[in-house]
C-alpha cells in the first residue's frame, strides 16, 4: 500500500467510536472496496492514541503481511513522541499519514500461516485455522487493539458461510462492512440482535479503483518476487520431515524390490511409493487409467491407491512447520531426486534445518 491515502470523513467518526483498548475489529467487504486501506487507517488512528495494535492480514490473494497464500500477523509499537493524551483523538487529515514511520507493511509477519492457495474457495479449514491462530497470536503478544482483514470473497452462499464462521471464531467486537447494508444482509442478519457484537457500515471510499486481474496477479508476482529474494535452494531429506496436506511422506517408504514388482503393475515406472494401512501412494511417468488403478488395488487387496506423476512435485508452494508447529517459512519445490530421497526447496536458509513438517499448498509459482 502506499504510505499516504485519503481519509474519508466517515471513517474517522467511526474510528473515534471503536478505537478502544481490547477491541478485536473485523472488517469485510467486496474485492477492491478499500478494505486494507481503511485498515491501515485505523492501525494509524490507534498507533496515534498510544496503543500497541495487531494486524490480521488474511487477504490471502493480495498479501501485504507475508507472501501470497499465507495468513500474517504484524505488532506495531507507537513511538512516544507520538502518543496523545487519552482524551485528544488524532486527526488525520487528507492525504496524510500520520503513522508513516510506525507502520511498514513490506511483507514481513511476525508469524505465518500457510493456507497454500490465492483464495479460500476450498480452502475454508485452512483460512478459518489460520485466523484463529494468529488473532490468538496477537492476543499473546498483548495487543491493545486487533484489526482483522479479509478477502474480498463475500457474496456467493458458501462465502456467507465463511464469513458467518469467521465471525464465530474470532468473536469480534465490531464488524465493520464496507459497502451497502443490503449487500451483507445474509451475512449480517442474525447477528443484528446478538450483543456482543456491534456492527458498522460504511460506503466504499469515492477513490477506489476496481484492479484488472492483470494488476492482481502481478501485484502477487512481485510480493513472491520479494519473499524469496533472500532465499537459496537447500535440501531437504524425505527422512527428515513428516507430510500435511498431501498422501506423501506419511506411510513406510517402498524398497528397490517393492518399486518394481509396481512398476511392473502400473506398466510403467514407479519412481517412489509409501504403504499406509491398506493403501498405497506412488509417484510414476506417466497418469494411469482407471481400470490400472483399481487393477493394482484389488491384486494387492487395497482399500485406496492414490497416483500421482512427477508434475506434482513441480514449483510447488510448501509450509515448513518446525518443531513448534508454526510455519517457519514457505518454500517453493524446485526438484526431486527419488533416488536420493530428497527435495530441493528454495526457501529462507534456516527454515530446512528447523523443519519437521511440510505442509503442501495446492498452488503452484509458474
Amino acid at each position: 500500500m502506499d504510505d499516504t491515502y485519503r481519509v474519508n470523513p466517515d471513517w474517522r467518526k467511526l474510528a473515534s467510536q471503536i478505537v478502544k483498548r481490547q477491541q478485536i475489529v473485523l472488517v469485510i467487504g467486496a474485492t477492491d472496496a478499500g478494505k486494507s486501506t481503511f485498515c491501515r487507517f485505523l492501525a494509524d488512528f490507534a498507533l496515534a492514541k498510544g496503543f500497541k495494535v495487531a494486524c490480521v492480514d488474511a487477504d490471502i490473494g493480495q498479501s501485504q503481511i507475508g507472501p501470497p497464500t499465507t495468513i500474517g500477523v504484524k505488532s506495531f509499537v507507537p513511538r512516544i513522541e507520538t502518543q496523545l493524551p487519552s482524551s485528544q483523538e488524532p486527526i488525520l487529515e487528507s492525504g496524510q499519514n500520520r503513522g508513516e514511520k510506525d507502520i511498514v507493511l513490506d511483507g514481513t509477519a511476525d508469524r505465518l500461516y500457510f493456507v497454500g492457495d490465492v483464495s479460500p474457495n476450498g480452502h475454508f479449514l485452512e483460512t478459518l485455522t489460520g485466523i484463529r491462530l494468529m488473532v490468538d497470536s496477537a492476543r499473546e503478544a498483548d495487543a491493545d487493539f486487533i484489526i482483522v482483514d479479509t478477502t474480498g470473497y463475500v457474496h456467493d452462499p458458501p462465502a456467507v458461510i465463511l464469513k458467518q464462521h469467521k465471525i464465530e471464531l474470532i468473536r469480534p467486537n465490531h464488524l465493520v462492512c464496507i459497502g451497502r447494508s443490503t449487500e451483507f444482509e445474509q451475512i449480517t442478519a442474525c447477528y443484528s440482535q446478538q450483543a456482543w457484537l456491534n456492527i458498522h457500515y460504511l460506503l466504499p471510499h469515492r477513490s477506489v479503483r476496481l484492479k484488472s486481474g492483470h494488476l492482481r496477479s502481478r501485484y502477487r508476482k512481485d510480493r513472491f518476487d520479494m519473499y524469496f529474494s533472500e532465499s537459496r535452494v537447500q535440501q531437504l531429506p524425505f527422512e527428515q520431515i513428516r507430510g500435511g496436506r498431501t498422501p506423501f511422506f506419511i506411510g513406510r517408504p517402498a524398497n528397490e524390490k517393492e518399486l518394481e514388482i509396481l512398476s511392473g503393475l502400473a506398466e510403467t515406472q514407479v519412481h517412489h511409493a509409501e504403504w499406509g494401512h491398506r493403501t498405497l501412494c506412488c509417484i510414476v511417468s506417466k497418469h494411469l487409467s482407471k481400470a490400472t488403478i483399481s487393477h493394482i488395488k484389488n491384486y494387492l487387496s487395497l482399500t485406496r491407491v492414490t497416483v500421482e506423476v512427477s508434475t506434482y512435485f513441480k514449483r510447488r508452494l510448501v509450509g515448513l512447520i518446525d518443531s513448534t508447529g508454526k510455519t517457519s517459512a514457505i518454500g517453493v519445490i524446485e526438484a526431486v531426486n527419488f533416488q536420493k530421497r530428497e527435495l530441493s526447496v528454495r526457501c529462507k536458509t534456516d527454515a530446512v534445518k528447523q523443519a519437521c513438517a511440510i505442509q503442501f499448498g495446492d498452488y503452484q509459482l509458474r
